[in-house]
């Protein structure tokens, strides 16, 4: 491709630079403080003041409009399908799933109607959460576009590759920052790919709850086989996470850049479980808009200057100055330590709880909740991740023997046990079954068309025992704490540890419950600042 005029370049790297400072100093602070204190008051100020623009001539080419608008079909979507939390009244939340997609409809015909939208996603609807950031901040970088070239009014071809440039950045810098982080990890760049054992991943997975149909032999053959691949997999997932720092070079390499970020969190799903499956369709979506693109609509978003511009902003957000992607940098072990949820029926069935049912807190369920129960030391993350490569190591060595574990764990290891938030937690899971058990309706969707929700990014539906679906009322909730470990030299999956650590009998405390206000758990908690 032939390199744009200077003067063009400039132009376009000025509307890039004005919408990621709208972005961070105007739009995101907006919609923190709305999506805080959505009240209408607030709401119709933040309108009134942005109203007036909209009535500016701001032209958006077709494919990047339509782009737009399946971004707020699939987020929406997302929120307005989720699960009640049904111990709270239902009525507001109700009403807030209908606002969503009333301001949904608005915000694909009026621009500005965006910020009150995503002010009800992120504030009454978590779409606050890792797994919608990306699409989200690539729909502030939008409103943030459309107010800037409003206000400066740039030509159309040097407008849309602005836009062209600054989606493109939004999406490639949640990949170029897992990069970064992983090389920083070791004393050299290249040490987490040279000895990461990445398999171990997918042995943390299947003890922590993902694809437990497989039986353990045939998983246990498939890690023996994927020891061999560990150093090219990772070689390949550095260079696929930083293709973003090149990938403005040409249309072409963008769109492939695209195409392959998606296939990779794929692989990531079938790995571990963790399905991003908003941001797959973001970045399919993204390159099928680019591929849409005639030659006269993108001018200078692609080339030398274009890339120096691309890279500048996707080293900023890298930095945490402008947008902050997750670091997503860590070492694989084989050892996990991990709080299972168990239920009792009236019938005297024994079910899992598994994160699915729990939605919308499916998340929260689905990774480190409930180290506050127990007094064990916890010296690693969600699928038994470390950030020291010695603590990896001393884990390889214990080969699962219970003495050198537990010494590992007084060295390392860190007690979560919090009294308040474990009262919280069982009042939160006595008031949820108890009004569950009195027919409270936790699906905002008729039964026909349940199977239409939109899906969770924690896979972890499988355990030891069949997962409870609402099928009979509950009598018994068993909180287990349960330590895995993977062993490498001869296959083997092995349980080391398995105690309860709470039993709540919803038999004794029903009747008090149904007129007691709980207090909720901390898997409620309200949005951080670093969110939206």
């Amino acid at each position: 491709m032939s390199t744009p005029p200077l003067p063009s370049c400039v132009a376009t790297a000025a509307v890039v630079a004005a919408v990621v400072a709208c972005y961070r100093l105007g739009v995101s602070p907006a919609v923190r403080a709305l999506a805080r204190r959505p009240g209408p008051l607030a709401v119709s100020v933040a309108i009134a003041v942005i109203a007036p623009l909209a009535l500016r001539p701001s032209p958006v080419p077709g494919p990047l409009r339509w782009f737009v608008v399946s971004l707020i079909a699939l987020l929406t979507w997302r929120g307005a399908t989720s699960d009640y939390d049904v111990t709270v009244p239902t009525g507001p939340q109700r009403r807030h799933k209908l606002l969503l997609l009333s301001l949904a409809v608005a915000s694909c015909l009026w621009t500005p109607a965006l910020l009150p939208w995503m002010a009800v996603l992120c504030g009454k609807l978590r779409g606050w959460q890792h797994h919608a950031m990306m699409p989200v901040r690539l729909l502030k970088a939008y409103l943030a576009w459309f107010l800037v070239t409003a206000v400066l009014a740039p030509s159309p071809s040097t407008s849309t590759a602005g836009l062209v440039l600054v989606l493109g950045c939004v999406s490639l810098s949640h990949y170029v920052k897992p990069a970064w982080s992983k090389a920083r990890l070791g004393p050299r760049p290249w040490s987490w790919a040279w000895h990461n054992r990445t398999h171990y991943l997918v042995a943390s997975a299947y003890s922590w709850g993902w694809a437990r149909f497989l039986p353990s032999r045939t998983v246990s053959r498939l890690l023996r086989r994927a020891v061999v691949i560990d150093r090219p997999i990772n070689l390949l997932t550095m260079v696929v996470e930083a293709a973003g720092l090149v990938a403005f070079l040409d249309r072409r390499l963008l769109i492939a850049t695209l195409v392959v970020t998606a296939l990779f969190n794929l692989v990531v799903a079938l790995a571990s479980g963790i399905l991003f499956w908003e941001n797959i369709a973001a970045n399919i979506g993204l390159a099928t808009a680019f591929g849409l693109l005639s030659g006269t609509e993108y001018g200078t978003a692609f080339g030398w200057p274009a890339a120096l511009i691309a890279l500048t902003v996707i080293l900023l957000s890298a930095a945490d100055l402008l947008w902050q992607p997750w670091h997503l940098g860590w070492w694989d072990s084989p050892f996990t330590a991990r709080v299972h949820w168990e239920v009792e029926t009236v019938s005297g069935a024994a079910r899992g709880l598994y994160n699915d049912y729990m939605c919308p807190y499916e998340r929260e369920f689905g990774r480190v909740e409930g180290y506050f129960l127990t007094d064990e030391p916890v010296f690693h993350g969600h699928l038994g991740i470390v950030w020291d490569r010695r603590l990896r190591d001393l884990l390889i060595q214990a080969r699962g023997d219970p003495d050198r574990l537990h010494a590992l764990k007084q060295i390392y290891g860190r007690t979560h046990r919090d009294e308040e938030r474990s009262a919280a937690h069982v009042a939160f899971l006595t008031a949820m079954f108890t009004r569950l058990n009195a027919g409270t309706r936790k699906s905002p969707l008729p039964r026909w068309l349940r199977r239409f929700k939109a899906p969770g990014g924690q896979l972890y539906r499988w355990g030891d025992l069949p997962a409870y679906r609402g099928e009979e009322p509950v009598r018994r909730i068993t909180i287990r704490y349960v330590e895995r470990c993977y062993l490498p030299q001869t296959g083997d999956f092995v349980t080391l540890a398995d105690h309860v650590v709470r039993e709540i009998d919803l038999g004794a405390l029903m009747t008090d419950q149904e007129n007691t206000p709980c207090a909720r758990s901390s898997s409620t908690a309200a949005p951080t600042s670093e969110s939206c």
